[in-house]
Parts: C-alpha cells; structure tokens; sequence
C-alpha cells in the first residue's frame, strides 16, 4: 500500500478502536509499518476525530519527516516494529484491562487463561511493572517483552498488542479485555483452562 493507503487503514482501525470502546477522551495511540518508516496517531487527539493530515510520518529511530507531533509512546511503538513481521502496534486504555492492571498481580501471568480464544492468541499474559508513559524505560522493557510475543499488560496504564495486520492486533487486544471482564466477573469464583488444556490448544 502507498502512504495514503496505510494512512486510510490506520484511520479505519482507530475508528474501530473507537466504537468497541477500548479507549476513551485523547487516550490510546496506534501505528502501522508503511515502507520502511512507521505511520502513527498525533499526540493529544481523540482517535476517532483523526484526519489523513493528522497522522504523523515517522522513521524507525523516531524522527518525524515534517509536520505533525507524534504520540508520546512513539519510543515504544519504534520497539515494537524491530520485529519484521509486525504491521500494526495498538496502545489501549481499555476499562477491564486497565483495572486489572491496577491490581498487585504476578508480573509473568497477570490472569488467569479463561477461554480458548485467550489461550491461542494470548496466553500467560504479562505485567510489566509502572513506568512513566512516554519514557525509555518503558519503550525498553516492552520491546523486550514483545520480541517473543505479541501483547503485554502496562502496571496502572494499559495494553500493548502487536500484529502481522491491523485485525490482529486489535483481535489481541479485545480478547485481553475480555478475559479481564470475565475475571472480574467471576470475582474469584471460577478456575481458568488447567496446564494441560492450555498446551494442548497450542499444539493445535
């Protein structure tokens, strides 16, 4: 796809993101690869009040091209596309998600595994602990995290899905928020897919 292409698709999944209600107010921030360089939401704006105009151009290292300022986690979003197959990094402040992520929960498997869904294409999620949004330290850790997979939960901030296409990365992040939801329904009543089922799932 040319530039206009990648930006029409960025703004289709950002108005996506906007009706599932995954993100709420100038919250949230979502890229795509676009030959070589990285197309990414500005700074400060409501996602679904987006023009063409409005989405930034940026290399791999960061840099803008011209005009425009770019999300604030642009750091992380640069992490997430070391990785050649990914096309799409989503940021989302989702409701369930976020209030899970408030809670003291263990950093290799946030919640428990509850539907096969989840299991295929999440898994044990992890916690990453707070850091300042926007920072290095943070673009750091989850690059490192998502080199070996395609999502981590952000302590107190959110969710961070990577995919080989827009749909799967938002695919990611709607199964982590609805597993969230199910473990806050449940409230402790019920028990997720055992080891062995979740193994299983994987070998398909």
């Amino acid at each position: 796809m040319n530039d206009s292409e990648q930006r029409q698709t960025l703004l289709q999944l950002c108005g996506q993101v906007c009706a599932k209600g995954l993100v709420c107010g100038s919250g949230g921030n979502i890229s795509v690869r676009c030959d070589g360089d990285i197309l990414i939401t500005p700074t400060g704006r409501n996602l679904g009040a987006l023009s063409e105009d409005d989405v930034v151009r940026m290399r791999p290292d960061g840099s803008v091209y011209g005009g425009g300022v770019p999300s604030r986690e642009r750091r992380m979003h640069c992490r997430c596309y070391v990785r050649a197959d990914v096309a799409c990094a989503v940021h989302v402040h989702s409701t369930y998600a976020t209030a899970l992520s408030c809670l003291p929960l263990d950093p290799l498997c946030a919640v428990p595994v509850y539907t096969p869904g989840y299991a295929i294409s999440v898994g044990k999620l992890p916690v990453l602990p707070y850091l300042r949004p926007g920072s290095k330290e943070l673009a750091d850790m989850a690059g490192e995290v998502l080199a070996g997979r395609n999502s981590v939960l952000l302590a107190k901030h959110g969710v961070l899905t990577v995919g080989n296409n827009t749909e799967h990365a938002l695919n990611i992040a709607e199964e982590i928020e609805e597993n969230a939801r199910i473990f806050f329904i449940l409230a402790g009543r019920g028990a997720g897919l055992t080891e062995e089922q979740q193994a299983e799932l994987q070998r398909g």
